[in-house]
């Protein structure tokens, strides 16, 4: 109740149209437990649309003045989760308890994006959870957040990328394109560790959302460690299902690369039209989607026929490499998706 508390608050002090979000949250908290305990039968993936509707619309720009909010997909996702596990999450599912998930301060507008049964795992422990540890860990992510995101961020777009922005030249653009990603991560990240120190604070460990992302090898990899939370549940809720969907195609039976492909295609072009619709969004998307075929259709070969182009070089030699263009391939992918590409507009 405390936390619900909070919430509110937090909601009616800091939006400017509070209403927004107190109706969607109303909406999204009714059809969730129609579909858990009413609607059983429904088939999924229309139970899922029901939930996705309004952020749909939202990026449709349909009844952006009724609905629209910044945090409006992170909610959406966390109810997705709780119904898509329904049959998990029935016995323990507690209005108060789901209502405080979804409206949980320090992840509303930005992530992570937790899970239910771990958010109420905490919530059941009560204020046992609050102690001078938690407290003292919980500051130091929040030192370092404001650190990464009022400190180095700050100077990154201060006195980088606004010597760099409009530029159509080559080396301005690729000035701009690696600024915008080391601003890019300070900023998010910072949010997300901010975000973290502040949960363990009011006794919740919200999961960890950034880990080395620079020191991938290719692009799964890369987001196992870049906006986990978001990785991760896509590849839960989205790839799994297509995946499992694909493979009940008669025709699609024997080809289980193809399979693999098309679904990662698919979650990574969600990925992108997540963010919004415009070609910015879904290219970057899909230059991801690309990355992990050719990478995934790589380690496939190599494993059938014995093919590797890296045959005979050094290991250590192979890993400086592989992160080197991952890194290279990471910022051109993230520069289109910023929408600061001078030659794709809209």
């Amino acid at each position: 109740s405390v936390l619900i508390g909070i919430s509110l608050f937090y909601a009616v002090a800091y939006f400017p149209k509070p209403w927004q979000i107190l109706l969607f949250t109303t909406y999204q908290c009714l059809f969730t437990w129609l579909l858990l305990f009413r609607w059983k039968r429904l088939h999924k993936l229309l139970g899922s649309l029901l939930l996705a509707l309004p952020m749909v619309l939202v990026k449709l720009d349909w009844n952006v003045d009724v609905i629209g909010f910044a945090g409006i997909s992170y909610i959406t996702f966390r109810c997705i989760q709780v119904y898509l596990d329904g049959d998990l999450l029935r016995d323990k599912f507690r209005f108060a308890d789901f209502i405080a998930f979804l409206l949980f301060t320090p992840s509303l507008l930005a992530g992570p994006i937790d899970r239910y049964e771990r958010f109420k795992g905490d919530m059941d422990q009560g204020w046992s959870r609050l102690n001078g540890g938690a407290l003292l860990s919980g500051w130091e992510f929040m030192v370092l957040g404001l650190l990464h995101k009022f400190v180095l961020a700050e100077l990154v777009d201060r006195y980088w990328l606004s010597e760099c922005e409009g530029c159509t030249e080559a080396w301005p653009m690729l000035k701009d394109m690696y600024g915008y990603t080391a601003y890019l991560y300070f900023d998010f990240a910072g949010y997300s560790l901010m975000a973290i120190g502040l949960g363990r604070m009011m006794g919740v460990e919200l999961p960890k959302n950034f880990d080395k992302p620079w020191l991938t090898q290719n692009a799964p990899e890369f987001w196992k460690r870049w906006h986990i939370s978001l990785g991760d549940w896509l590849r839960d809720y989205f790839f799994r299902p297509i995946y499992k969907s694909l493979s009940g195609v008669q025709r699609l039976r024997t080809w289980p690369l193809l399979r693999q492909n098309i679904a990662l295609f698919s979650t990574f072009l969600l990925m992108g039209c997540w963010n919004g619709l415009e070609a910015h969004y879904s290219i970057s998307g899909s230059l991801f989607g690309l990355y992990s075929v050719v990478y995934n259709s790589y380690q496939h070969q190599r494993k059938k026929l014995g093919w590797d182009i890296w045959k005979g070089v050094h290991p250590t030699v192979v890993k400086v490499l592989s992160i080197a263009i991952m890194i290279h391939l990471a910022v051109f992918a993230l520069y289109i998706f910023s929408g600061r590409f001078p030659y794709i507009h809209g």
